[in-house]
């Protein structure tokens, strides 16, 4: 079976798997748009994501099969792991219902270690999973969210700061406010017009007068958002 190219449109910014099902939900220049639309987009996005999870046999991926109520499953780990990512970037509590969801995916796929053999013919450690390909897939995203809230990672966790992006992503530099280049471009893009226009824009009586903020703003929401580069290619 030929694997089906993933058309969601969906970045994979690779800071943590977790992190990218949580940036499924994205935007192209501040406009909202769904990763997961259909089971096509699940399966391949599954596809994409599987090899970096733990437990996956991901020799199965060419004949994975997702159904419309697999769509809700993912859905809703999702919608769980970008509250708790959201709550834990404004500095509140999650929702003790949003982390059972997480725990609930992490119980799907219970693993054992197991030795296998790579390519180049050394043994290595995996993990095993007795349990249904997708249920593997859940269960290794929430595995990640697990790590990625409760450990080190999540000192480093944001929301990007890009006027109607709604990406996370983990801060690796000091100065890193954006998920991605194009965001900051954009917002940088958006600030120099700002400043242009308060030096150049006439007043109704032909005086130069500076924008407002609002006008500032508006422009820096045209701007901002996800780029080119999160654009579908389709």
């Amino acid at each position: 079976m030929d694997r089906a190219p993933y058309v969601g449109g969906a970045p994979l910014l690779a800071d943590a798997v977790a992190l990218d099902l949580a940036n499924t939900h994205y935007a192209v220049r501040g406009r909202p748009r769904e990763g997961l639309g259909s089971p096509a987009d699940v399966a391949a996005w599954a596809r994409e994501i599987a090899p970096r999870l733990p437990g996956v046999d991901v020799a199965g991926l060419p004949h994975l099969a997702v159904e419309d109520r697999d769509v809700e499953r993912f859905l809703e780990l999702r919608a769980s792991v970008r509250a708790i990512a959201g709550d834990l970037v404004g500095g509140h509590v999650p929702a003790v219902s949003d982390t059972a969801v997480v725990n609930a995916a992490a119980d799907r796929a219970p693993s054992s270690p197991a030795l296998a053999i790579t390519p180049e013919g050394v043994l290595t450690r995996r993990s095993r999973a007795a349990a249904p390909l997708l249920d593997q897939i859940l269960a290794g995203l929430a595995g990640d969210a697990v790590d990625l809230f409760a450990g080190e990672r999540a000192a480093r966790l944001r929301a990007c700061q890009a006027p109607g992006c709604p990406l996370f992503f983990l801060k690796d530099h000091p100065r890193r406010e954006w998920c991605s280049p194009s965001c900051g471009n954009r917002v940088r893009a958006a600030r120099a017009y700002r400043k242009r226009t308060q030096r150049t824009t006439p007043s109704h009586g032909g005086e130069l007068r500076a924008t407002s903020d609002q006008d500032g703003r508006r422009q820096e929401g045209r701007d901002g958002g996800m780029g080119s580069l999160h654009e579908n290619p389709a």
